[in-house]
């Protein structure tokens, strides 16, 4: 039976794929394997065929949200994510 967090995290690749939404490959001839990455997310995956890229893409976009949700994303990174999914601390000011 899966935990709350892995509930969770399940929830939020869905929503961050449906945020992404179609994941088409492209053909990248400087590293010749076929890419996709999306503006929202600092994650790209780069494979043999475009099917390989749209079966791993979603794993590769996991790890990272699991990471983010467990405050392992730097600051840097953190801040050139335009994405929703994963766990973001509210601010509070005083």
């Amino acid at each position: 039976m899966a935990t709350a967090k892995e509930k969770e995290l399940k929830k939020e690749v869905e929503a961050s794929l449906k945020e992404i939404g179609e994941i088409k490959p492209w053909f990248d001839k400087e590293v010749n394997a076929w890419v996709f990455e999306h503006p929202f997310y600092p994650v790209e995956y780069a494979g043999d065929s475009p099917e390989e890229v749209i079966q791993n893409y979603p794993m590769y976009l996991e790890i990272f949200i699991e990471h983010r949700m467990q405050g392992r994303i730097d600051d840097i990174l953190e801040n050139k994510t335009k994405g929703k999914g994963g766990y973001r601390p509210t601010q509070t000011y005083l």
